[in-house]
């Protein structure tokens, strides 16, 4: 059987995820996924969102740029945005709120970005998934989140969107394969129009000619592998360049760094190496074999 991708329509207005007293709230996501992968129409929230826990494939288009969500980081997405959440068959993820009049960090958190996802914030982040602790300990949860939460230093690489549907196909086919062959005229054929109309239409929709657009995908991509610590020469093959060489030179014209710059930015050894949704009950020792991080244990102590 066919496999087919599901789709929630998103609502009248900007909805309320968290409610007083509560400053932060976690859901899981992964219960509503189907077969063939799911897509939250466009919609806004009153509350800030993080998107993270991710297992399986993530994409965000937040204000009309494109984000790809790794395991290994989470996407913040500010109050009031707009934005629209595609997920891939099997895909299982977390969403984290967090009230605007409570939630005021030095950074700015109006505009989208990645944040590193290191196993103790995990834990702490889970944990708002309880609602029968005393209001207390709840709070001082909720502080340590507020503590730990940073974004991710990245160069601001814009991706976005077209709005002509021919564009909009072969903009979104490049965001799920960076590393796709095909040149401009293969790619105008397969949307129905010629090259010279499809550089026309991104140009006019995005800022940018059709090649550019495609440099600017392929290196917003490489900054998430390279954030989760895979090597240059893997992460240059997975956005579609054939030697390291040129991948830096166009990676370093884009950012003005290296890719070296952002390699490892967030570690596997920081990530807990166990399923989403498994996890020891809030308080209790860990079962036998789990391994916990330092940060993380250190992160338990706190909410004591």
């Amino acid at each position: 059987m066919r496999s087919v991708q599901q789709v929630t329509r998103s609502g009248v207005g900007p909805t309320r995820e968290v409610e007083p007293p509560y400053a932060v709230s976690t859901s899981r996501l992964g219960r509503e996924v189907r077969p063939g992968g799911h897509t939250w129409e466009s919609h806004r929230h009153l509350d800030h969102e993080l998107l993270w826990g991710v297992v399986g494939s993530v994409t965000a288009v937040v204000d009309g740029v494109t984000w790809m969500v790794p395991p290994t980081v989470g996407l913040w997405v500010p109050a009031g945005a707009e934005h629209e959440v595609t997920t891939g068959p099997g895909t299982d993820f977390y969403a984290t709120y967090f009230r605007t009049e409570v939630f005021a960090p030095a950074w700015a958190c109006d505009l989208p970005g990645l944040v590193p996802m290191y196993g103790a914030l995990r834990e702490v982040l889970l944990h708002m998934r309880r609602y029968d602790m005393p209001f207390a300990a709840r709070s001082r949860a909720e502080r340590v989140v507020f503590d730990m939460l940073q974004p991710l230093e990245e160069a601001a690489v814009d991706v976005p969107m077209p709005r002509d549907p021919r564009a909009l196909a072969v903009a979104r086919a490049l965001v799920a394969r960076p590393a796709d062959p095909r040149g401009l005229d293969e790619f105008a054929r397969w949307s129905g129009c010629s090259g010279r109309t499809l550089t026309r239409v991104f140009t006019a929709d995005t800022g940018m000619g059709f090649v550019q657009w495609r440099i600017q995908a392929r290196v917003r991509a490489a900054l998430t592998y390279l954030a989760a610590g895979l090597p240059v020469s893997v992460v240059a093959r997975r956005v579609g360049y054939d030697s390291p060489s040129a991948f830096v030179a166009v990676f370093r014209r884009v950012t003005g760094r290296t890719p070296g710059h952002y390699s490892g930015l967030v570690c596997d050894d920081d990530i807990e190496p166990r399923p989403v949704g498994v996890r020891s009950a809030a308080g209790a020792p860990p079962a036998a074999g789990t391994r916990l991080s330092a940060g993380a244990d250190q992160a338990r102590h706190s909410l004591a």
